[in-house]
């Protein structure tokens, strides 16, 4: 479908979904920094009921915030079922939005958040999620190739590992299993059938059969992205009536970097554009985990267009210093 067929997008009401775990403090400040610059905008909290309670107090003063509480995972479907739940709770508790950001309590602007809103009302898209085929060899010249064949989201060796095999997990990943797993990892390079997966703390089989093709093309990208109320309903949607494709993907690795992309963009219903929202910077990182952010990575992040950064913690010098951007409309 081409991109004139759309009709442009109104402005919007956004919603600001975060998944919480740490760290109440950042988290307060966060959520004052959204509010202040867009104080008719729904924050919804999302804080992992396994993790230190969050003290609802403090968010005392500020309006239409709102908490629901999930049990939280790493690197599997539970990311995607609690944002689903998400719009579910929203839409029974009659909670206008136009748009849905997802965040982490780790995350914080780069640009005023009034700047960030009139970007993407303005921008004549249904939804802001970096995307690209996750098989490239395997993608028809003639598909969406959303940021382009330069981009992949992990190392070739690695998205056979992710992809092309089953995989069982060994509960939430930590140093002593990756540790005790260390060893193991040989059988990843001696054979074919069997892998080992130290980052996502799992053993997987290699898959017989799968359920893409040309016509329902893998896709993959990063799973902080801005969607259309439109965009996350339909996925809620698609999710209740094709459980054997949520299935399919709760035996991935990994797979709340692919549902969104894959649902959305087959679909051919929506204009997505594949820039994203987020600057993330991986080298430097442990396993799949982002590097944390700092003063010495202020020029690229800031340079990078994006609208949000992660991963950041209570270092507060580098977050002082995005406060003086961001606030500067808000000052001006």
């Amino acid at each position: 479908m081409s991109q004139d067929s759309f009709p442009p997008r109104e402005p919007t009401r956004m919603c600001y979904y975060m998944q919480t775990h740490k760290e109440p403090g950042q988290i307060v400040r966060l959520v004052r920094t959204i509010k202040e610059g867009s104080p008719g905008s729904i924050v919804l909290i999302d804080h992992d009921v396994s993790a230190e309670p969050l003290d609802r107090s403090l968010f005392d003063g500020m309006s239409d915030i709102y908490f629901i509480g999930t049990s939280g995972g790493y690197g599997d479907f539970s990311h995607i079922d609690r944002l689903l739940a998400a719009v579910d709770w929203l839409d029974d508790h009659g909670m206008h939005f136009d748009w849905l950001q997802n965040l982490t309590g780790q995350d914080y602007p780069l640009r005023p958040i009034a700047d960030i809103e009139q970007a993407i009302s303005a921008g004549g898209f249904d939804g802001y999620m970096q995307y690209a085929p996750v098989f490239p060899e395997r993608t028809p010249a003639d598909a969406d190739w959303g940021a382009g064949p330069a981009y992949r989201l992990c190392t070739p060796f690695d998205t056979a590992m992710r992809f092309d095999y089953s995989h069982r997990r060994f509960g939430m990943p930590s140093e002593l299993k990756q540790r005790l797993l260390r060893p193991f990892m040989i059988v990843n390079y001696i054979q074919s059938w069997f892998t080992i997966s130290l980052a996502f703390s799992s053993a997987g089989f290699r898959r017989k059969t799968t359920i893409f093709n040309d016509n329902f093309i893998l896709y993959g990208g990063s799973f902080f992205c801005a969607l259309s109320a439109s965009c996350v309903r339909y996925v809620r949607d698609y999710a209740a009536e094709n459980p054997d494709i949520v299935k399919y993907f709760h035996t991935m690795a990994g797979p709340d970097e692919l549902f969104f992309q894959t649902v959305l963009v087959n679909s051919g219903k929506f204009r997505i554009s594949p820039a994203g929202t987020h600057y993330v910077y991986f080298p430097g990182g442990r396993y799949n985990h982002p590097k944390t952010l700092g003063m010495d990575d202020l020029p690229l992040m800031t340079a990078s267009g994006a609208h949000w950064a992660r991963k950041f913690d209570s270092d507060t010098e580098i977050l002082d210093v995005l406060d003086r951007r961001v606030r500067t409309r808000a000052d001006a």
